[in-house]
């Protein structure tokens, strides 16, 4: 029976080494790529949707007449605006009245913040984005440094717990990395930059 004891002791002992030594830390890394040119975007609608004209009189076709003509009054042209960009426009918001999506875009910062404050009846922004381009290049970079982010953090991790950081064992990329990537234009955030994230897991010993 004592024989038995300690096999079964020998045996956690091992079971417990084990497990100190398969011990993994998990990093969440990050990297940020810079466009220095991108596109901005931006989509809005016209309908008598979002309020009661009625009693005014005004039709669709008169509250597109105004936001055209403010428009014109800040420089932009009514030929710049893309009418239903996607296969589907206005029809998919589950209004009950007529109305039309737009969508404007251009490579001057100055043009885009001017289009975002014209004001006009019947006219809802939807959206607004600016396009980065990510080339194959610009790609290995961002996964160069993401990587070297994830060993830097692993690594004060591993310290932290006494032990020395091993192989990696799995990389999870948690975005799907295009050609071209949209982020939404907003003041907490350079509009030109884009977060790349990546989950790594190391070993340790």
């Amino acid at each position: 029976m004592k024989q038995l004891l300690y096999v079964l002791l020998a045996l956690m002992s091992i079971s417990m080494a084990a497990q100190e030594q398969s011990a993994t830390i998990k990093v969440l890394a990050r990297a940020i790529h810079t466009d220095s040119s991108p596109t901005y975007k931006a989509t809005v609608s016209i309908s008598s949707a979002y309020s009661s004209y009625a009693s005014d009189g005004m039709d669709f076709e008169e509250l597109r007449s105004l936001y055209q003509k403010a428009l014109e009054l800040n420089g932009i042209a009514w030929e710049e605006l893309k009418k239903n960009p996607h296969e589907f426009g206005f029809e998919t918001m589950g209004y009950d009245k007529e109305g039309v999506i737009y969508e404007f875009s251009t490579s001057s910062i100055e043009k885009m913040k001017t289009f975002l404050t014209i004001k006009s009846l019947g006219l809802q922004r939807l959206n607004s984005v600016a396009v980065l381009k990510i080339d194959e290049s610009a790609a290995k970079s961002l996964y160069g440094k993401a990587m070297e982010d994830a060993i830097h953090k692993a690594s004060l991790i591993a310290e932290a717990l006494g032990k020395e950081l091993g192989d990696v064992i799995t990389v999870e990329d948690t975005q799907y990395l295009s050609e071209q990537v949209e982020t939404a234009i907003y003041y907490d955030r350079p509009v030109n930059e884009y977060i790349y994230s990546l989950q790594v897991v190391f070993k340790t010993k």
